[in-house]
């Protein structure tokens, strides 16, 4: 004998029928507490209930599902297609129609994934949310910047990164002078992260006299750059994301592979950093690229 029950979800309320194929009905409200719903699926076990369908009433099924999902085999229904179905008596309850429905195979259920990839989804939508909430966030801190006749957005290439907020930061110490503006960026500066590193070194090509031809460099990682300095007791001052990484893979790019060369090598664009750029440049004399042609820094 087949059992279906049909359900009709709402906020505070389920209304449920359990239908069998001999037409007996039973008839039952239920609460939406956990205890309540737990109570709905052991009477639903003790009448050996096999399938069970339910409208998809915005977020109120979600609950329902999760506590009989491992008891039943269930179906999300789309009221759109209950309603349009023909048949349905002015005095018939939802709950009874669905199960009516159920019983009669007329009705499909909706893809629902698995509780794993609803998860998933969960913190996929939470990411999404909190993205579009930074968004705003920087968009009301602009424009109390712009209220106060601070430009600042005019000159960055967007309001998340690391310069615009740097520079609020020393507007909030205190620092308004031009001049102190000046030297805080300019000792500052850029500096590379993990991957603008990474882009830059896969940039570089070093010659091989065998083959005559132009090879790539092989990249060597911060925790490799940090272990020889130190073996040789090196302490890096004011040093700063992977700017001693990429001058590393660029002493390892002219052929010396020696801790005393790469101490040397970083120990002088240490010392002479007004920026970034400047103390690579300066330090081997090397043509560097401007910040607009690297991948973000910030």
């Amino acid at each position: 004998m087949r059992i279906v029950c049909g359900l009709d979800v709402h906020k505070d309320s389920i209304y449920l029928c359990i239908l069998s194929s001999t037409g007996e009905i039973l008839e039952q409200v239920f609460g939406v507490l956990t205890t309540q719903l737990e109570e709905m699926r052991d009477l639903m076990l003790k009448y050996n209930v096999q399938e069970v369908g339910m409208e998809s009433t915005s977020v109120y099924w979600i609950p329902v599902w999760r506590v009989l999902e491992s008891h039943f085999e269930l179906k999300l229904i789309n009221p759109y297609f209950i309603k349009q179905l023909p048949g349905r008596k002015s005095d018939v309850k939802d709950a009874q129609w669905i199960a009516e429905c159920m019983m009669k195979e007329l009705v499909r259920g909706s893809f629902v994934p698995p509780e794993r990839i609803q998860q998933l989804r969960l913190y996929d939508r939470r990411i999404y949310d909190l993205d579009d909430e930074i968004i705003r966030k920087l968009a009301k801190l602009d424009a109390v910047i712009q209220r106060c006749n601070i430009r600042l957005s005019n000159y960055v290439s967007n309001t998340d990164s690391v310069s615009y907020k740097s520079v609020i930061d020393k507007i909030c110490e205190g620092v308004t002078s031009p001049e102190g503006m000046i030297a805080y960026l300019r000792y500052n500066g850029w500096h590379f992260n993990k991957k603008c590193c990474e882009w830059a070194v896969s940039q570089m090509r070093k010659y091989n006299p065998v083959t005559k031809k132009d090879e790539e460099v092989e990249y060597m990682d911060k925790d490799k750059v940090e272990s020889i300095l130190t073996k040789q007791g090196v302490t890096l001052e004011n040093n700063v994301g992977y700017d001693h990484v990429y001058v590393a893979n660029m002493v390892h790019r002219h052929g010396d592979h020696s801790s005393v060369a790469l101490h040397n090598g970083l120990r002088r664009a240490n010392h002479h950093r007004p920026t970034c750029h400047d103390s690579l440049a300066s330090a081997y004399g090397f043509p560097y690229a401007r910040a607009s042609n690297y991948p973000s820094t910030s």
